[in-house]
């Protein structure tokens, strides 16, 4: 037996065998029928298409023949490879190549074989065989079929290559198609980005397009807020899906877009309704139809998660490594626009804030200040401004260094922000000067609030790093349109009435106009005067009596605050009411006018006096002041042994209309003890009627607006008119204030009202002439 020749480009023609990817590859019918037509044809016990390489023959078809592959230096097709025409071997037996070769001695006993090598790129890469265990030979019309079928299965090796090549220009031409998507969604964002549109439309744009490439996607942008997801853009998803996400705090095993975010790496949910991430929301999702859900993190440059890019189906699904990249491609083009966005809010940040202290700076003080002129023009109100400085913060700096200065500066500014009310703003201008804009002034009174709000919150101790500091604040006050009609001038007069309160001795303000600072001075002194007023015994109380219309007898009185100062004489109620008010004077007052007014019953009903109700009038400070509890009076009845009947309280539709439960229960607690409630200045506020059927109301009071002008042929008689018909329907009694005139009382009486009160009945009486007019009548 002789081995086969040596092929010069052996290696050539083995990778050629290999690319077209048939060996060890299962049977094929297409090349089963060939070997079968051909053992049919040459009547031949064997048939084969056999590939031969490096060390093997190989059979991809074979008839009658029970093996798969045999070495390659036994093969006979080993040497047809390297012949160009047909091997015939008519009796193997007779040939020195083969005559003791193991498959001709040994099963299955070839004595005839004839084979046509298969060329591929060239090369000779395997063989069609027939074989007999019978000697025989072929004529030229035989070896002539035999090369024919040779030809159709060269063909069908070829078409495998073709058939690979059709695959791999399919694969090429959709990750072309793929690559073109991606391109088209890329230009289309980055063209939106350059032109500075929102990141609300950019966000939207990116879904949009991407839904528009590829339709089975529903696609989620969400950005990240302080912990929380935040809704950027999801068009597809139901409103109620995104409003109940949008401000979920994100973390590990919060859904997918959660988990993302907190982990920084892709979370891929293939049933939403199983996995353990969405037990919180898949009843959520499943009503939105949604089954799956891949998150994959937008990152910033810096790899930072700035966001979440999520895809959703309807149904269970889990994506492919081509699907995975895209979404990682996806979430780099939404980086883009929110990337530009984080780097435009800081850009303006920058711009507009202080780096140190977080208020707004000079460039945007100036915007908040020309938007509160134009508004105050608007709404025809006034606006404040204040320039605030530190008291010796340069020896603060000096002493104790700059960063502590620095540490000064930002809890400055948040005790300033702590004064003032929600529409108001403060700014810093450097170093330790402050603006303040305050916006809807209707009167001096809510400029004082806040600037003794200031004194006092800026002037308390300091702990900065274990060291006890003190500052103080100089405040320079100027106010729109009175003292000027534009910005430049407004900063410069707060500028100069600031200096103005330096001189003074610091810790202090100045307006900026002489009447206003002298209207302050006159303020200040009088709310010092009224906090010893109590005390010098210059409050007083006087009685106004009230009539009654049907038995015209004095049942009822209203105890009347009073103020003699000892140097300034009589202080109107509309002078220091509202100071006591607003410094918290009113709650140790309102409690000596009860003490007052209760010491007096209890005199009246020693002296066996008709019995009498006295109303008292009551400040919403004691309703909503926590430490101060108003309720307290109905123990001092007890103690007193004062019926509760003899006590009313008169409350403001003011109390009313911002009343809570807490105020809503103290009210309820004195009518349950017996004490009447009356709803003072009644028809001035707004929705009256609804507060009578909320809160506990025995008496309302017509305000005396619409009694003063009132005449036959009025509309305030109408409306009086209507509020005591209304009132008799709600079981309400109905006092009238204000009653000068006989006329008024005519009218009123013949309305059905149920008492009169006004200077027609009487003045305000003192104690001991009230106790005479009341013993009259």
């Amino acid at each position: 037996m002789r081995a086969p020749p040596i092929i010069s480009n052996e290696h050539e023609r083995v990778a050629a065998l290999k690319r077209l990817g048939v060996l060890d590859t299962p049977p094929e019918e297409r090349f089963d029928r060939i070997t079968r037509l051909a053992s049919s044809v040459f009547n031949c016990n064997f048939a084969s298409i056999t590939l031969i390489d490096e060390n093997r023959q190989w059979f991809k078809s074979a008839v009658n023949l029970d093996m798969a592959e045999t070495t390659r230096d036994v093969a006979f097709c080993a040497h047809t490879i390297t012949q160009d025409k047909t091997l015939i071997v008519p009796d193997t037996l007779n040939d020195p190549r083969f005559n003791n070769n193991p498959y001709v001695v040994g099963h299955p006993h070839i004595r005839f074989y004839a084979g046509v090598r298969l060329m591929v790129e060239g090369f000779p890469v395997g063989t069609l065989c027939v074989f007999d265990d019978v000697a025989k030979t072929l004529n030229d019309a035989q070896i002539q079929q035999l090369e024919n079928l040779a030809q159709l299965a060269e063909s069908e090796l070829k078409r495998q290559e073709y058939n690979d090549l059709s695959l791999q220009l399919e694969e090429y031409q959709y990750r072309l198609a793929q690559t073109q998507k991606i391109t088209r969604v890329r230009s289309a964002i980055l063209e939106k980005v350059v032109n500075a549109e929102s990141l609300h439309t950019v966000l939207h744009d990116i879904v949009n397009a991407i839904e528009a490439e590829y339709t089975d996607q529903i696609c989620s942008i969400l950005l990240l807020d302080d912990g929380k997801l935040k809704k950027g853009a999801a068009p597809s998803l139901p409103d109620f899906y995104n409003d109940a996400i949008d401000g979920v705090e994100y973390g590990v095993g919060r859904g997918s877009c959660g988990n993302t975010a907190a982990t920084n790496l892709p979370t891929i949910v293939e049933d939403i309704s199983k996995h353990p991430y969405w037990v919180e929301w898949k009843d959520l999702a499943l009503s939105a139809g949604v089954r799956s859900c891949w998150s994959q993190p937008i990152q910033g440059s810096n790899g930072e998660v700035i966001g979440t890019f999520a895809i959703y189906h309807k149904e269970k699904a889990i994506p492919t490594a081509d699907e995975m990249l895209l979404i990682e491609q996806f979430a780099h083009i939404a980086s883009i626009a929110i990337e530009r966005e984080l780097a435009n809010q800081l850009i303006w940040r920058q711009a507009n804030f202080d780096s140190l202290t977080g208020l707004p700076n000079r460039n945007l003080m100036l915007d908040h200040l020309q938007l509160a002129l134009k508004t105050a023009d608007r709404d025809n109100e006034k606006v404040a401004v204040i320039f605030l400085d530190l008291d010796n913060f340069k020896d603060i700096n000096d002493t104790l260094g700059h960063d502590m200065g620095d540490k000064l500066l930002i809890e400055c500014a948040k005790r300033i922000k702590q004064c003032l009310r929600s529409d108001d703003t403060v700014s810093r201008l450097g170093g330790d000067e402050f603006v303040i804009i305050l916006n809807s002034i209707k009167g001096l009174s809510s400029i004082e609030q806040v600037i003794q709000k200031l004194l006092r919150t800026i002037g308390k101790p300091y702990i900065l790093e274990l060291e006890r500091v003190h500052t103080s604040a100089s405040l320079g006050v100027t106010l729109y349109p009175d003292d000027a009609k534009d910005v430049k001038s407004l900063l410069k007069n707060a500028d100069q009435a600031m200096y103005g309160a330096k001189d003074q001795g610091k810790n202090s303000y100045q307006y900026y106009t002489h009447d206003m600072q002298t209207a302050a001075i006159k303020r200040m002194t009088l709310l010092n005067d009224l906090r010893y007023a109590v005390k010098n015994k210059e409050l007083f109380i006087e009685y106004q009596p009230i009539a009654c219309f049907s038995s015209q007898k004095v049942m009822k009185a209203e105890a009347l605050l009073r103020w003699q100062h000892p140097t300034k004489g009589r202080i109107t109620p509309d002078e220091f009411i509202p100071l006591a008010e607003e410094s918290g004077l009113i709650i140790d007052i309102s409690n000596w006018v009860f003490n007052e007014v209760c010491a007096n019953i209890k005199q009246w009903k020693a002296e066996n006096r008709q019995e009498l109700q006295v109303s008292i009038n009551t400040s919403p400070s004691h309703y909503f002041n926590l430490e101060s509890n108003i309720t307290q009076w109905l123990n001092l009845l007890l103690d007193q042994k004062i019926s509760a009947r003899s006590i009313l309280l008169e409350v403001t539709e003011n109390l009313l209309m911002e009343a809570n439960e807490m105020v809503s229960k103290k009210l309820f607690q004195f009518r349950q003890a017996g004490v009447d409630i009356a709803l003072d200045d009644f028809g001035t506020g707004y929705s009256s009627i609804s507060y009578l059927k909320r809160f506990p109301t025995d008496f309302i009071k017509i305000d005396r607006s619409f009694v003063k002008s009132m005449t036959d042929v009025s509309n305030d008689k109408v409306q009086c008119e209507a509020i005591i018909v209304m009132a008799k329907k709600l079981g309400i009694k109905v006092v009238a204030e204000g009653v000068e005139t006989q006329e008024q009382y005519d009218i009123l009486r013949s309305m059905g009202c149920d008492y009169a009160q006004g200077y027609l009945i009487a003045e305000p009486l003192s104690k001991t002439d009230f106790e005479a007019f009341w013993q009259k009548h």
